[in-house]
């Protein structure tokens, strides 16, 4: 079939997964380009950012940035929409998303860059990807010390809180394990935002990286199943009558009690820091603690996007989120402060016109990417 979009993607990153799952469940035609060095560069020129994955269009615009680009591939191909219906469930699939993308990057790091199989293996693999492989074995050994140290070592956590990072992932476990036991899909019988938020690391990294995959399979096999229950499925092979299941059921709490006083929380503090112009803070949550961490500007804008999110629902509908956290604390961090502005919103309106982007990353970051944050 004739493809409007050509994907920019690479086999092990995190998001590319994320996005190729999805658009494998619509069938909507693409094509598929491996990154290197030079696509990276291209990818740099023509958003502004270098991070993969990115759609160029037939048209010459591009899309960028996972969540705002599923959202505007859902407008434009909406059938079947992975959005329920129901808005507050609509709302809630959304938290759950972000909180996916933004919350389990930091076990993913650990698991990929930690263990020393997994650090070796995955550091000369991209790095063999990006450029000439007489260089892999050295460049590959500096890119895995990058990111241990970008994504880890840098950004709070110590040998403190080092355990409690590497057992999120169990935590993750607990929760997906007994809900797998009753129904295909996170929300119920059909792929939503929400299972396209988790498979970023639960596939790309949890999945398939040596050491945590073993884990996954040993501790996690119905999560395990999941995820290729969604990198296969299609929707023309599942029936259309979509059935939704409310988050009440006891295996719930745990995650619950997670977003409300450990997610939610820190993407509050994060944005105090941010208005306040510090690069780092200490974050404290119910759970884990991070000092030092990096300030990052996209996840105040995330939360930007969910208090917007919450601000359309009706005061029933906002009482039914509400009321689904009122046994772990409530979601009053989602709230304080109001909105602080993240200056980023006009940044992911999509599609970009590569004509008007003006910030062009670094060399480094052109040869090699850019870290999530």
């Amino acid at each position: 079939m004739a493809t409007r979009y050509t994907v920019y993607k690479s086999d092990i990153s995190y998001f590319s997964g994320k996005l190729e799952a999805y658009l494998r469940y619509k069938e909507i035609p693409h094509s598929l380009v491996n990154c290197n060095s030079r696509t990276v560069a291209m990818i740099a020129e023509k958003t502004g950012t270098a991070k993969m994955p990115a759609i160029e269009m037939a048209n010459g615009q591009w899309l960028h940035d996972t969540t705002p680009m599923m959202q505007w591939l859902e407008h434009h191909h909406p059938q079947p929409s992975i959005m329920p219906q129901d808005p507050a469930l609509r709302f809630f699939a959304l938290l759950m998303e972000d909180y996916g993308d933004e919350w389990l990057w930091r076990p993913a790091m650990w698991w990929r860059w930690v263990p020393k199989v997994s650090r070796i293996t995955l550091g000369r693999r991209i790095a063999s990807t990006m450029i000439a492989k007489p260089l892999a074995i050295p460049l590959g050994f500096y890119f895995a010390r990058r990111q241990l140290n970008e994504w880890l070592w840098k950004d709070g956590v110590d040998q403190h809180n080092s355990n409690d990072v590497r057992d999120m992932l169990y935590r993750e476990l607990e929760f997906m394990e007994p809900l797998f036991e009753q129904q295909d899909f996170l929300l119920g019988s059909h792929p939503s935002i929400a299972d396209f938020g988790y498979f970023a690391s639960m596939f790309r990294h949890f999945g398939n990286d040596p050491i945590s995959a073993e884990v996954m399979r040993r501790e996690g096999p119905n999560t395990y199943e999941w995820l290729s229950r969604l990198w296969n499925i299609k929707q023309s092979k599942i029936s259309h009558d979509i059935s939704w299941v409310w988050p009440e059921a006891d295996y719930w709490q745990p995650l619950l009690q997670r977003i409300a006083k450990d997610y939610l929380p820190y993407l509050y503090q994060n944005a105090v820091a941010f208005s306040q112009g510090k690069k780092r803070f200490d974050y404290k949550g119910n759970s884990l603690t991070f000092n030092g961490t990096v300030t990052t500007d996209y996840r105040v804008f995330c939360r930007q996007e969910l208090q917007r999110e919450f601000s359309l629902l009706t005061k029933d509908d906002q009482q039914r989120v509400e009321q689904v956290f009122a046994n772990v604390g409530g979601i009053a961090s989602l709230h304080q402060d109001g909105v602080i502005d993240s200056g980023l919103t006009k940044d992911y309106q999509l599609p970009v016109d590569p004509t008007t982007v003006k910030a062009k990353p670094t060399l480094a970051k052109r040869i090699f990417g850019q870290p999530r944050n």
